[in-house]
């Protein structure tokens, strides 16, 4: 039994959370009942929520360095004037035991309980695009609700200044509208691990910072407001949960709706063919680890997009101003649930942070602390003539890391730790990028001159895609990037075959010996063809497909 006060009546162990979590999964059993319960983002942070109000949070886990806590679950207190003995109960909440006057805690008893909670900073996730966030419908689950409130009439809550400008350092990207709170695990729970994409469904209520503050912010945290979502239950985000559940795709359903997304980007990028390949190979691009490797990353740059023909307002934010590139990036808007967009401003360069930093002991957003399989879209047309400080420097090279070695550099005290990642990097320039990719193409003269339309205003037209076909989309390429993938050795030993006798007719012949690295990239081309068919094994036949696709890249 659980109850607020009693004598023998508290009966509390260390499965209690996990009690409170199985009840509140039967309630909300369904998706349709987790979509039922209030949000908290941006909109929710923004007014003012009552304390003990039940909410959920997408999220991602930015800090999860906030150590532990302990709250003091059951408490004999005493009465003063009677001696009498009662238990006070509480949980999900940070706030000390309400008291009637006369009565006092015991803090020696030995029948008190503790709870250890794990706290960490989390914050909406980077570049969420609208279709991928949590469903609001109109109504609440009243009757369930109502059973497990918590709330009361409590006064709703508001943040003091302080915090509002210390949860802008904990989000990666500068100006973007976003929601954080500190979330509480409790056990036998704990904190996720950095970056993790969670569900949170859990009590809010304002509480206290108790980080220590770094140096030279002995004001900063620790005496900050905060917004505290206690964690009942949690689950990770798949990105394959964020697209409705369709059916398992067949052989001739990842044909049908490959040549369906060919014919889309084909559209979005004034009927260059060649770049629609190109891109949605990038799509299905996915770094993963093989024996301490990475492999799998596919970084494009798409050549010739006009320069802006005057000078637009610096950027302070982190959005495209040119309309031509911001044309492509709203269009992957609508295929990829997490797309954030980089213009390669000097103003933004120079006075951001791409890496993170916890130098003063709390760690402070960067703009490459982004969840796995972000797809970035950078913008090198915006870039002027003009100096690029040390720290522009510095941002460029750690984009560059990112696109080579797919890790971020996490600058802790006395030293910077290397933690991987898993973006897709798009750049989207006039001339041949100033980062190295793994793959530049020039875009077609005619669809040179419409992105040049496109840039000047005149209105193009785009074949808009039905709900329908945007859903089958969204679940191909979900699909496809998911497929386990291996190259049998039959198909690995043509390939070196064919690799060694076009060295052989490039010397006889006086030409150009194929590299390494251009037969590494030509394998990950074939693979990326495989997967976009559906094909879980590496054919000859798309393996002689990717080669002509770079024959025609080349020339």
């Amino acid at each position: 039994k659980y109850k607020a006060d009693g004598g023998e009546d508290i009966c509390y162990d260390d499965g209690f959370s996990n009690t409170v979590k199985t009840q509140f999964e039967g309630v909300f059993s369904s998706q349709d009942a987790i979509e039922r319960i209030p949000v908290y983002d941006r909109h929710a942070q923004a007014g003012n929520i009552k304390s003990g109000t039940l909410v959920r949070f997408r999220c991602m886990v930015q800090d999860p360095s906030y150590g532990e806590e302990l709250h003091l679950s059951v408490a004999h207190v005493v009465n003063s004037q009677t001696g009498e003995v009662k238990q006070k109960f509480s949980q999900f909440t940070d706030a000390d035991h309400v008291l009637d006057e006369g009565w006092e805690v015991n803090y020696n008893a030995p029948g008190n309980v503790f709870t250890e909670k794990e706290v960490a900073c989390c914050v909406s996730v980077p570049g969420q695009t609208e279709w991928a966030g949590p469903e609001t419908p109109d109504g609440l689950l009243e009757d369930s609700l109502k059973a497990m409130s918590i709330s009361g009439d409590a006064p709703r809550d508001s943040h003091d200044e302080k915090w509002s400008e210390l949860s802008l350092r904990k989000y990666p990207l500068r100006g973007g509208k976003h929601a954080t709170a500190l979330v509480k695990f409790y056990s036998p729970s704990t904190a996720p691990k950095v970056l993790s994409v969670i569900d949170v469904v859990g009590v809010y209520e304002l509480g206290l910072n108790m980080k220590s503050p770094g140096e030279g912010e002995e004001d900063a945290g620790a005496q900050s407001v905060w917004p505290c979502i206690h964690s009942i239950y949690r689950s990770s985000v798949e990105r394959d949960q964020l697209v409705p559940g369709l059916s398992i795709p067949t052989a001739s359903d990842y044909m049908d709706r490959r040549r369906m997304c060919v014919a889309h980007l084909c559209s979005v990028l004034g009927g260059d063919e060649l770049a629609a390949q190109y891109l949605l190979l990038h799509l299905l691009s996915k770094t993963v680890s093989v024996q301490d490797a990475k492999v799998g990353n596919f970084s494009l740059n798409l050549i010739g997009f006009p320069t802006p023909e005057k000078e637009l307002s610096h950027a302070k934010t982190f959005s495209l101003n040119n309309a031509a590139t911001k044309w492509v990036s709203d269009a992957l808007a609508q295929l990829v649930p997490w797309n954030v967009e980089i213009p390669f401003d000097l103003e933004l360069l120079n006075t951001t942070s791409f890496v993170p930093d916890a130098a003063s002991g709390d760690l402070k957003a960067g703009v490459l602390q982004l969840a796995a399989d972000t797809q970035m879209v950078c913008d090198e047309t915006c870039l002027r003539e003009g100096t690029l400080g040390e720290k522009g420097v510095r941002n460029l090279q750690a984009l560059q890391t990112v696109i080579l070695e797919q890790t971020v550099a996490y600058a802790y005290p006395y030293q910077s730790i290397d933690m991987g990642c898993s973006l897709r990097v798009l750049v989207l320039s006039t001339g041949k990028s100033i980062l190295q990719n793994d793959c530049d193409l020039h875009l077609s003269a005619p669809a040179v001159r419409i992105f040049a339309d496109i840039q000047k205003g005149d209105a193009v037209a785009l074949n808009p895609l039905d709900p329908m076909h945007t859903e089958q989309l969204r679940h191909y390429l979900e699909s496809a990037r998911n497929l386990e993938f291996n190259i049998p050795e039959k198909v690995s030993d043509f390939i070196s075959s064919e690799y060694a006798e076009l060295r052989r007719r490039a010397h006889e012949g006086g030409s150009k010996l194929m590299s390494q690295t251009e037969l590494a990239l030509a394998v990950t081309v074939a693979r990326l063809v495989s997967i976009s068919k559906g094909e879980e094994r590496l054919s000859i036949d798309s393996w002689k497909e990717a080669c002509g696709l770079e024959e025609r890249r080349a020339e």
